[in-house]
């Protein structure tokens, strides 16, 4: 992924950087619990957006679903969504051009990769943490979630 844009060409890089300010813009990175109940958290991904060639673009790329969310008067409104490690990776492939949503990227990441490892209280101190960051909260060290295990 270390092209470099040469004289304005589309490339991977380009495609990479465009999807990433858009899920800046207009996605949402959670973690979240599993319906299940229990201790079962997983990482989601979602943008949300009326129109559907750019989250069909998205899917392309990165795998994931794009579905109808609903329908106003004047516009239909779609959601993609890509979660657990298909979501992980699409945010560690993104992660160098994010730059609103890049702590929560950040977290996923961490989350995720260490999951298995965390005990009930890191899994639910991410859960809690994610929740910080997207209502402005900041950490400066996410990866202290990993000292939970």
């Amino acid at each position: 992924m270390n092209l470099k844009i040469k004289k304005g060409k589309r490339t991977v890089t380009t495609d990479i950087a465009y999807i990433a300010g858009f899920l800046d813009g207009e996605g949402c990175i959670r973690i979240k619990k599993a319906n299940q109940g229990g201790n079962s958290y997983y990482v989601w991904v979602a943008i949300t957006n009326s129109y559907k060639p750019t989250l069909d673009f998205v899917q392309s790329v990165f795998g994931g679903q794009v579905r109808q969310a609903e329908k106003t008067v004047n516009k239909i409104v779609y959601h993609y969504l890509i979660t657990a490690s298909e979501a992980v990776d699409m945010l560690k492939t993104i992660l160098g051009f994010l730059r609103d949503k890049k702590k929560q990227a950040e977290l996923a990441i961490i989350f995720h990769d260490n999951k298995d490892r965390l005990s009930p209280s890191g899994k639910d101190l991410a859960y809690r943490r994610m929740k910080d960051l997207k209502k402005g909260n900041i950490y400066e060290n996410p990866e202290l979630l990993t000292n939970h295990h």
